[in-house]
């Protein structure tokens, strides 16, 4: 009879037992060929049980064990490790302590899995098949996702005119490329918008299905450089999101980051099944989804979209990342490069395209690999156009200038309001209120007002905009304010 031993090195041993000696053989005895049996802290156990055995001077019959049984030898007491495995040891735990994982539950460790197997090599000792699926299983399964938090997604088409058109300078005659965040709601709506109408034999008991939809109500640009690239500084170097004003401005309004959008001036559909999101695009909405799912909590954060706006024609595609690509992301697996092109160097050091690098690697129908294609990431969502309730009515092109202030068409505009509104008689603020219904005027009257102005004149633009139409006027000293601050 032959017993196979693992040790606790994970090292594995065979120990040939003389015929008719099962009943005479302890434990102990057939053991103590290839370990020291006295030695404290080492438990038998019988093959991958994690009880150890009763009495270990049984004989091997009393514990039933037959020819090719599996023994177990667990070490309790920790291996002392050297003065450069404790520093190796100590680093990537303070690592793993600073990483926060957006999904913790497909977060893998895949550094202290190889330290494991270097220093099992290093003793000179073999790799088990253990050995081997636990690194395996340190590795990500990147396939993809059938579908993502939110169903669909609801643009506002007026934010998304304005984006394209600010995307084209007429004084150079070409297109720079930019980036804004998205800023709406997230509710419920039924799954299916137009459910099929009930009769008495066809009526069921059962609940509608409702799915979770977004709706972009205005669109923010912060500033940023004309690159041919669009500016990656110009989102994620703004803590948190978004700069302070913006953001409370957008609390006040009710609003929260739903995703971000930028453009492209190439051809991006010339290979065969791919989309419009490279992989760089994919590590910048990985980066800013983290910084939404850390600002408020990871189901909320996790509810943003990717928009990809041809900057030629308009075309607008709308995705979500999988949830393994975000993961990917907050673990620097997807390798990253620099990419300071100007105006001048047009068309030249892209950045990577549709397959990216991964630092170490992954598991793509059943083979490693550090290939990332970009395509495995996405999440196609359907999207649909709407007009948000923040993007503006004054028309098309800019109201604000580049250092923040109102141009004189804006503030024209809302001047024009407020004398209408002092003529009007039934709901004499409509035509004011109208015109404040947008973000970009309200951002920039936000650093003119004080605090507590800004968050009244806020308030009340948000009743408006909720339907509250009846009702709803602007404090009397709020608006003569305004309008001495516009006249200046």
């Amino acid at each position: 009879m032959i017993l196979r031993v693992r040790l606790p090195d994970g090292t594995m041993e065979r120990i040939q037992v003389p015929p008719g000696q099962e009943d005479l053989l302890t434990i102990q005895q057939v053991l103590s060929k290839v370990t020291d049996n006295a030695q404290d802290g080492v438990s038998i156990r019988l093959g991958s049980s994690t009880v150890p055995i009763p009495d270990d001077a049984a004989t091997l019959a009393e514990l039933g064990l037959k020819h090719g049984s599996l023994l177990t030898l667990v070490s309790s007491t920790p291996k002392k490790l050297s003065d450069s495995e404790s520093a190796i040891t100590k680093t990537m735990k303070t690592k793993r302590i600073d990483r926060w994982d957006p999904f913790p539950e497909i977060a893998k460790d895949y550094e202290t899995a190889m330290r494991k197997t270097k220093t099992r090599r290093s003793t000179g000792s073999g790799m088990s098949y253990a050995d081997l699926a636990q690194l395996q299983s340190s590795l990500h399964l990147v396939e993809p996702q059938p579908e993502g938090p939110l169903k669909r997604v609801y643009m506002c088409h007026k934010s998304a005119e304005r984006f394209q058109a600010n995307c084209f300078s007429k004084k150079t005659q070409a297109h720079h490329n930019r980036v804004g965040l998205l800023l709406g709601t997230v509710s419920r709506e039924r799954l299916d918008p137009k459910p099929k109408a009930r009769t008495s034999l066809s009526s069921t008991t059962h609940d509608q299905q409702y799915c979770d939809v977004v709706k972009v109500h205005a669109l923010w640009e912060p500033p940023q450089q004309k690159r041919h690239h669009y500016d990656t500084d110009a989102l994620l170097h703004v803590p948190p999101l978004i700069s302070q004003h913006a953001r409370r401005v957008a609390d006040w309004l009710g609003l929260r980051p739903v995703g971000w959008i930028f453009s492209h001036d190439d051809d991006r559909a010339k290979e065969a099944d791919s989309l419009p999101v490279y992989a760089s695009d994919i590590h910048e909405g990985a980066m800013l989804q983290i910084h939404n799912m850390k600002s408020t909590n990871r189901q909320d954060g996790s509810r943003f979209v990717t928009l990809a706006m041809d900057a030629r024609s308009g075309a607008t595609e709308c995705f979500q990342l999988s949830d393994v690509c975000v993961q990917m992301v907050a673990e620097e697996m997807i390798l990253t490069t620099s990419d300071n092109d100007d105006d001048d160097d047009k068309g030249k050091g892209k950045k990577d395209g549709r397959y990216g690098t991964t630092r170490h690697s992954i598991l793509v129908d059943g083979k490693e690999t550090r290939q990332l294609d970009s395509v495995l990431c996405l999440v196609n969502t359907a999207m649909l156009s709407h007009e948000g309730s923040f993007a503006g009515n004054i028309g098309s092109g800019n109201v604000v200038k580049k250092n923040g202030s109102l141009t004189n068409k804006a503030r024209k505009a809302v001047l024009k309001a407020i004398e209408e509104s002092a003529a009007a008689t039934d709901t004499k603020d409509a035509p004011l209120l109208q015109v404040l219904c947008d973000f970009t005027i309200l951002l920039a009257l936000d650093e003119v007002l004080d605090d507590k102005d800004s968050e009244r004149l806020c308030r009340t633009v948000q009743k408006w905009a909720r339907g509250q139409k009846q009702g709803t006027e602007l404090a009397s000293d709020l608006k003569l304010r305004l309008q001495a601050i516009l006249q200046q």
